[in-house]
């Protein structure tokens, strides 16, 4: 029996023993047993009760098919047998669960170089979607291109002023932006002009389209090329500027409808909080939330899907609190989250893309090859492609490690290769693929199982609740947590017990190389062949 069945069934016997819901009743997985509950000591505290006896008493009560209960310092601490272990490592990756899901993530702005800051939803989303789809469900990627808005006035005009007819490159418009910005300052009339050539292009103007075409083309090639690099394969573009006549087809249907309404001459629609989701302003045009919600129409429609993400950054709350208040007043009630992720800043400050104060993608991709090569030398075997491999593996996993919902400061420890990082469990799988090229596939014998054995087949067994825990609370750094933990456990282990002669040793270093591998690939993160 798998494990979250066994868990289901032992929170079962709880409740009926201890009149506590179901849906009350917690377990932690891995701390003491393969998973324990503190449920003794609760109710220990509410009866002026012994928490210890309470916790045996309940342990000789709990009788399910492959685990053994043991009451311990006032825990309930589950331990599944051996049978049950090998069972569960031989269907890791069995879950069988169903579902359609539309996570919208990365979603870069043109004429804008990739930044470290573009990075975390790109890589947060990429393993959400790795996640589920390992789970079972079928998950559709989209990629919000904003490639539209006030902002493409103001690169035009910086184009036809200092551009001179030609841009040969992303980072050519990145300083266009910048130089309009710092020229706005002490040039007011600059900010008229933009809002000129953005109204030319809203209407078709065909010189503002022409341009407009030209930094769209030259990004998305450029975003192309970091996507395949970051091994970022499964996102449909669903670019802004697909729902401009949408949104305006839209807000005209939700004004008439009373759906939407005006407001000083703009048109809202009113939510639970004082501030309206703004469609279109006084001057007749749509703005960025009016796209946004045809978008997630047509998502709905597109896919039919049983819950839509949306991985932005935490300083967007409001926006999608507005947003999913105004799909739901628009009749979707398919259930919208907003999965927020701490902002990415410089030891000076926040970054910002007018100030020209960023930190390229490209730039940290390079450093950390730089330092892969530090450290590897001119090592044998190891091709470029393995060293790339170590260097984006450094560069994702120093991000995914860390709860999303927290700021990042950066620094350049974010590519270093040594201690609790990427090389580190890339390297422990290379050796445990080693051992399964040398010695074979081993055979499963868990009657010749010591608590070495034990202890490593506990800490693959909790992949699964590990996994369905980093599905549930949309947290990726779940899964680099165990990763961490695995390698360490299996690095004590090959330290301690030699594998050449012993079959059930071999077949447990198969099942970490099989573990590793998956729990690396979850994370957007490939294996060198040799390190």
């Amino acid at each position: 029996m798998l494990m979250e069945k066994l868990v289901a069934d032992v929170r079962g016997q709880l409740a009926r023993h201890t009149g506590v819901p179901e849906e009350q009743i917690f377990f932690d997985s891995g701390r003491f047993g393969d998973f324990s509950s503190m449920l003794p000591i609760r109710l220990a505290k509410a009866k002026g009760a012994d928490p210890q006896q309470m916790a045996v008493g309940l342990a000789e009560k709990i009788k399910v098919s492959g685990v053994e209960a043991r009451g311990e310092q006032g825990f309930l601490n589950f331990y599944l047998t051996d049978k049950a272990l090998v069972h569960n490592l031989e269907h890791l990756e069995d879950f069988g669960q169903k579902g359609t899901m539309v996570i919208d993530y990365s979603s870069p702005n043109i004429a804008k170089p990739f930044s470290v800051g573009h990075l975390r939803s790109t890589i947060i989303g990429e393993s959400l979607r790795r996640i589920f789809t390992l789970l079972g469900w079928k998950v559709h990627g989209i990629n919000f291109i904003g490639d539209w808005g006030t902002q493409f006035g103001k690169l035009i005009t910086a184009y036809q002023i200092w551009g001179k007819g030609e841009v040969n490159g992303i980072k050519d418009m990145f300083d266009l932006y910048v130089k309009f910005h710092v020229a706005a300052e002490t040039e007011p009339k600059l900010e008229e002009l933009a809002r000129e050539w953005f109204r030319k292009l809203e209407e078709g103007d065909e010189e503002a389209v022409s341009i407009w075409d030209k930094f769209r083309e030259k990004s998305l090639e450029e975003f192309q090329k970091f996507y395949h690099k970051l091994d970022i394969s499964h996102l449909e573009d669903g670019s802004e500027s697909k729902f401009v006549k949408k949104a305006v087809e839209l807000v005209d249907d939700l004004w008439q409808r009373e759906v939407a309404e005006e407001d000083q001459g703009a048109i809202v629609i009113k939510t639970s909080t004082d501030v309206p989701l703004l469609l279109r302003k006084q001057d007749g045009t749509t703005i960025y939330a009016a796209r946004d919600l045809a978008s997630a129409i047509w998502r709905t429609q597109q896919f039919r899907p049983d819950l839509l993400l949306y991985v932005v950054g935490n300083d967007q709350k409001l926006h999608f609190k507005l947003l999913f208040e105004g799909l739901k007043k628009c009749g979707i009630n398919t259930p919208a989250e907003h999965i927020n992720f701490g902002m990415v800043s410089l030891p000076e400050g926040k970054m910002s893309t007018r100030k020209g104060r960023v930190v390229f993608l490209e730039d940290v991709l390079e450093e950390a090859w730089h330092r892969v090569g530090e450290v590897m030398g001119n090592r044998e075997g190891v091709s470029e492609e393995d060293r790339w491999k170590l260097a984006i593996g450094a560069v994702k996993f120093a991000d995914l490690k860390t709860h999303r919902t927290r700021d990042v400061i950066f620094t350049w420890d974010m590519v270093r290769m040594e201690g609790e990082t990427g090389p580190y469990v890339q390297y422990a799988t290379v050796r445990a693929k080693r051992i399964a090229e040398k010695f074979g596939k081993g055979k499963v014998n868990e009657k010749e199982w010591g608590d070495e054995e034990r202890k490593l087949a506990r800490q693959l067994v909790n992949f699964r609740m590990n996994l369905l825990d980093a599905a549930a609370q949309r947290r990726p750094d779940l899964i680099a947590k165990w990763l961490l933990v695995t390698t360490k456990t299996f690095n004590d282990y090959y330290e301690r017990c030699r594998m050449e002669g012993s079959e059930h040793r071999v077949w447990l270093a198969n099942r970490v190389a099989e573990a590793l591998s998956r729990g690396l690939n979850l994370m957007g993160i490939d294996v060198p062949a040799r390190m």
